[in-house]
């Protein structure tokens, strides 16, 4: 999950033109992601539409490895499918962060 909100913020202002701008930016899609990833609700009560969004929310890949680990008390096998999908979603915002980077001349 760092990996992708560093890379994430990488590519947020690369993109914004003030500080400012990057940091409302960032706030807007942290408090969307937060909202989406079922930590304060449960996603299989969220309309179609949300749930579907669900899939590409990397915090709700770690919120539910978090669940497994410390309130089911799963192992590294439990949670293996959202690390493979918090490694993608890395390596994809990693790789994207790098491309768009572009150095002030």
């Amino acid at each position: 999950l760092s990996l992708f909100f560093s890379s994430f913020g990488l590519i947020v202002s690369n993109y914004s033109d003030t500080m400012q701008q990057a940091i409302f930016v960032m706030w807007f899609f942290v408090m969307i992601l937060m909202l989406l990833s079922g930590l304060f609700t449960p996603t299989r009560s969220m309309p179609p539409v949300a749930y579907l969004s669900t899939y590409v929310n990397p915090m709700s890949y770690f919120i539910d490895a978090m669940r497994t680990v410390f309130i089911r008390g799963g192992g590294l096998n439990s949670i293996g499918h959202q690390l493979l999908a918090l490694s993608v979603i890395g390596l994809t915002m990693g790789v994207w962060a790098v491309i768009s980077y572009k150095k002030n001349k």
